[in-house]
């Protein structure tokens, strides 16, 4: 049986199952997106204090922790050559992306402590 323009039940259905799915997960992000779920974000390690993350080597970090510091323009060369010319660097909390904004807070930053200077 058809209904509307040409679309079975069956279509119908997929459709809204698909759209439902849509509303729940949210966009599909490619790899160098931003992380989109929270599964991703629980994926990231809780530090006791955001300069626990100058300790680690890139080689030591999820695979949701590097696209995170990627997120904020960091590279494994930027990260290994202890630069911190990071396209976020240079930023004020405010001037983040919320792209930019997302990824730091599921690092453990925040308005109080993004500009913390931990060397």
């Amino acid at each position: 049986m058809k209904i509307g323009h040409g679309y079975t039940h069956r279509a119908a259905a997929t459709t809204l199952a698909l759209a439902g799915l849509f509303i729940l997960t949210g966009p599909l992000h490619v790899r160098n997106e931003m992380l989109s779920t929270a599964a991703q974000a629980d994926e990231i390690r809780k530090m006791g204090s955001v300069c626990d993350w100058d300790n680690l080597d890139w080689e030591e970090m999820s695979s949701a922790e590097k696209h995170a510091w990627e997120a904020l323009g960091w590279s494994r060369a930027l990260w290994d050559s202890d630069n911190s010319d990071a396209a976020s660097s240079g930023k004020d909390w405010d001037e983040l992306s919320p792209r930019e904004r997302t990824a730091a807070q599921w690092l453990g930053y925040d308005a109080q402590n993004w500009e913390t200077s931990c060397r």
